[in-house]
């Protein structure tokens, strides 16, 4: 089988979910051993040809997302089909939330390739919000609209896997067919609890874009309630984006806060979890929440809003859910969380549990295969865990480079 991933949500030369998903599946994938074959098209800085593990990367040059400058739009879809074309995948799967699928269905329109898509990221929640106050008629506006372009892009989908019940119920009861309910994974040979001691401080962790929609005011505001409860507190702020200047101001204002600015996702990135004593996870709009598993397996409780990813991954045995949007119940949650003794052990079996790569991986096969995908590769060859991560962005990586890349 040959799988083509199709995304303009991948962050060239940073970090995000979708880029941690790529990574993560072509991980998997060249641990089969070569029964499947995989190509990946994104948006980048300038055209070219990466490795990713064992996969083929064709960087596509992009412009920016205005903005959003972290974001590059695929607009080249002469480029795409073109892409396309060579490779002629046996499965296309695409970001459910632009235009890709059309240009898949037709650079193929002869063969028989299953055109799919994945549910990274739900479009409704983010233009009812910037369409104004919430209840607003251009909020209602903006949120019908978003609708009625993702019906447009989901047409010549087969199949949609969607990581959150929540948002698998919303999608259904706007008549969405072919939906498949399908959680991400985390990597637990990465993200690990007993790596490094925590310190005397308590440490408030954010791990994620540094934009708009993931509520960075709300958490300043929540920190600016609990600090004056907590002796020896600090915020820790990881990422990078369009907001960054916000961030900076925050860190100037008070000295126990530290931006720590991007990290890559690596053993860097895990070290900053295992030393924390709780992610906050402020943002309204989190399609599923990759960071929350994250910080379980590193044996870090989580407190998140309670919408979207976050509310089927949250239980009170592992952290706590706050009111959306609402900066004195996000405190007192979070003080909550310090307050109380958490067994690392017991946070990291949770995701042990029910979550990881090989079983989100594992699951996606097996959908493409019910969706119709005319070859399946075996899954039962080389399916122990796939090899140990190494840092190695492949923004940097050209195609002739020795094959250890990854993305952000």
């Amino acid at each position: 089988m040959h799988i083509c991933d199709l995304t303009t949500l991948y962050i060239d030369g940073g970090a995000g979910g979708v880029n941690t998903y790529l990574r993560e599946k072509a991980r998997f994938l060249a641990a089969l051993g070569g029964s499947a074959a995989h190509t990946v098209i994104v948006p980048a800085a300038r055209t070219e040809r990466r490795r990713l593990f064992g996969s083929a990367v064709h960087a596509i040059a992009s412009p920016r997302l205005p903005g959003n400058r972290q974001h590059r739009l695929l607009v080249n879809f002469q480029a795409v089909r073109d892409t396309l074309r060579k490779a002629a995948p046996d499965v296309v799967e695409v970001d459910s939330s632009y235009l890709l699928g059309r240009v898949a269905a037709e650079a193929l329109p002869g063969k028989r390739t299953l055109i799919a898509g994945f549910h990274h990221a739900h479009l409704p929640f983010l233009a009812a919000r910037l369409g104004g106050r919430a209840g607003s008629a251009i909020a209602r506006v903006s949120e019908r609209l978003a609708w009625r372009y993702l019906a447009h892009c989901a047409r010549p989908l087969e199949r949609t896997f969607v990581p959150s019940l929540e948002i698998l119920g919303a999608l259904r009861a706007r008549g969405f067919q072919g939906l498949e309910h399908l959680p991400l994974g985390v990597n637990l040979d990465l993200f690990q609890p007993d790596g490094h001691a925590r310190g005397h401080e308590q440490t408030v962790l954010y791990v994620g874009r540094l934009s708009e929609e993931k509520d960075l005011r709300i958490l300043f505001d929540a920190y600016q309630l609990l600090a004056p409860r907590e002796n020896g507190l600090r915020l820790v702020v990881v990422g990078d984006g369009p907001q960054r200047p916000l961030a900076e101001r925050f860190a100037r204002s008070r000295g126990d806060v530290a931006l720590r600015g991007l990290c890559p996702y690596g053993p860097e990135l895990a070290r900053l979890y295992a030393e924390a004593d709780v992610l906050a996870v402020p943002g309204r709009n989190e399609t599923f929440g990759l960071a929350v598993l994250e910080a379980l397996a590193s044996g870090l409780p989580v407190v998140a809003a309670g919408r979207g990813g976050p509310v089927e991954l949250i239980t009170p045995e592992v952290g706590a859910l706050a009111r959306p949007g609402d900066p004195g119940d996000l405190a007192a949650k979070l003080a909550r969380v310090l307050g109380r003794g958490w067994d690392a052990r017991g946070l990291r079996m949770h995701v042990e549990r029910h979550y990881s790569w090989e079983r989100t991986f594992g699951a996606l096969l097996d959908g493409y295969a019910r969706a119709g995908a005319h070859a399946k590769p075996s899954t039962k060859k080389k399916r122990g865990r796939p090899e140990a991560i190494a840092p190695d962005p492949v923004a940097t990586t050209n195609v002739a480079s020795i094959d250890t890349g990854g993305v952000s």
